[in-house]
This record gives C-alpha cells, sequence and structure tokens, in this order.
C-alpha cells in the first residue's frame, strides 16, 4: 500500500519535476500569472456574485418580466466565470507569457490509463455524496438554485450554466495557474493552486472544504501528467450533477420535475 501510496504521489511530483521545470525561466512571468489570478478572484469576488446582479435595479426589473425569472442571477453568476476564469487568463497569456492558450491543459490528446483514475475518483466519492446527503448543512447548501426542480427548463439552464463554470474553473486552476506555474516550480506548482482553490470552498459544508484540497492535489497532478484538464471536468461536473441530483432527491422534488 505504501508502494502504491508513493508511486502515485511522490514518483509522479517527481516526474512532473522533470518534464515541466525550467532553470532559467523569466521569474517576472510567475509575478504577473500571480497577479492576474489575484485580479480574476477579486473580480469574481465583487462583481461576479449574483448579490451585484441584484442590486442592480434595471437588470432586475427585466429579469422579472421572463419566466422563472429568480433563474437569471444564477445564469449570470455562471456566465461572469468566462470574465475571471477565461479572459483574464487568456490576457495573461497572449500578452504576458505569449504562448499558445490550448497549450494549458485544453489538448484533447490524453493518456488512455488516466481514465480509470477518474473513474475510480467518481465511484469513490459519488456514494459518499449519497451518504453525506441525509445531512441538513448538504440539503440546507443544494442544490445552490432553489428553483432547479421547478420545471425542466429551469432546471437543465442551471446544470447547463454549472457545468459551464466548472469548465471554466477547471481552465483556470488546473489549466492557467498550474500550467504557468509548474515551469518554475515543478509538481509545488500544484500546492501553490490548492491554497487558493480551498479558499474559494469557504461557507461550504466543511467535509466539501477540506475534500477539495485533497481533489485539487489529485486532479492538479494527473492534469500536469496528461497535459489536459477535461478528465477533471468530467469528474467536477460528475459529483456536482450527483450532489444536485441527491437533494433533490432527499427533499422529493425529484419526481415533480416530470409531472
Amino acid at each position: 500500500m505504501q508502494a502504491l501510496l508513493r508511486r502515485l504521489t511522490v514518483e509522479q511530483w517527481q516526474t512532473i519535476d522533470d518534464e515541466y521545470r525550467e532553470a532559467e525561466a523569466p521569474r517576472a512571468e510567475a509575478m504577473w500569472v500571480l497577479v492576474a489570478a489575484s485580479a480574476s478572484l477579486i473580480l469574481s469576488r465583487y462583481w461576479g456574485q449574483r448579490r451585484f446582479i441584484t442590486g442592480v435595479e434595471p437588470v432586475m426589473a427585466w429579469f422579472a418580466t421572463l419566466p422563472q425569472s429568480d433563474i437569471y442571477p444564477y445564469l449570470y453568476w455562471g456566465a461572469f466565470k468566462l470574465v475571471n476564469y477565461l479572459l483574464v487568463p487568456a490576457l495573461c497569456i497572449k500578452l504576458v507569457l505569449k504562448r499558445r492558450i490550448v497549450d494549458f491543459g485544453l489538448v484533447t490528446r490524453q493518456h488512455s490509463n488516466a481514465w480509470p483514475l477518474y473513474f475510480g475518483m467518481l465511484a469513490i466519492v459519488i456514494p459518499l455524496v449519497y451518504g453525506v446527503s441525509f445531512t441538513e448543512p448538504f440539503l440546507r447548501t443544494y442544490p445552490k438554485y432553489k428553483g432547479a426542480a421547478d420545471s425542466l427548463w429551469g432546471f437543465f439552464a442551471w446544470e447547463f450554466i454549472y457545468a459551464l463554470q466548472f469548465f471554466l474553473l477547471e481552465y483556470f486552476f488546473r489549466g492557467f495557474l498550474l500550467f504557468s506555474l509548474a515551469r518554475h516550480m515543478g509538481s509545488l506548482s500544484i500546492f501553490v493552486m490548492v491554497v487558493p482553490y480551498a479558499m474559494i470552498h469557504f461557507g461550504k459544508p466543511v467535509t466539501e472544504c477540506v475534500g477539495s484540497v485533497l481533489a485539487g492535489i489529485a486532479l492538479g497532478t494527473i492534469a500536469l501528467r496528461t497535459r489536459t484538464i477535461y478528465g477533471g471536468v468530467v469528474v467536477h461536473c460528475g459529483v456536482a450533477w450527483s450532489m444536485d441530483l441527491f437533494a433533490l432527491m432527499q427533499k422529493g422534488k425529484l419526481s415533480q420535475l416530470w409531472t
């Protein structure tokens, strides 16, 4: 067991160090990457939350004229991630790093032996999610959009924007931040990335917050070894969708989607 754990962790990090770390990498690049990451998180915190758009009265008045009007602040929250998780990193990559955006975890090439790891993670986590779904803190938190069971349109619109923001989140943390820093600090970039990743989970159930650290390390390691984020997107969406479905099921609201 100890040998297997070492093979999955320390040996993988040593390989990442050998593949990525460059002794002559310009230090200014790492500085600008961290400044861009800070700007991205500030944008999200102050202008990307639902409470920001709900304070803009003309916009809310327009939302009130639309079907299922309470969903639109949630759609704004998810769509804003295009700005802070995609646009800001893309500008940094093109203007400062002068590299291709696709090289930051968006290549479609995937090591075939990585997929069993991703599905193995789902096989472990989803039963745990089911067990936690009986607890009050979980049911208070999920689904984030409380009207998810009000209509099929609202359910699928919410789950789509939820998945989109997870793709963008994976690109920011396991793509831009990770691949930018790896050439400067190798596998240590995984643990630098995990710090802000854990912090965006503050306010969620403590099990999810602690789990984000372990998941961040695992997904970061696999992303650097496979040079792609897509497996992480599958894991994130699979877990998130299962959380919503289990929460709706426990609340007795899942069946009303089809009535």
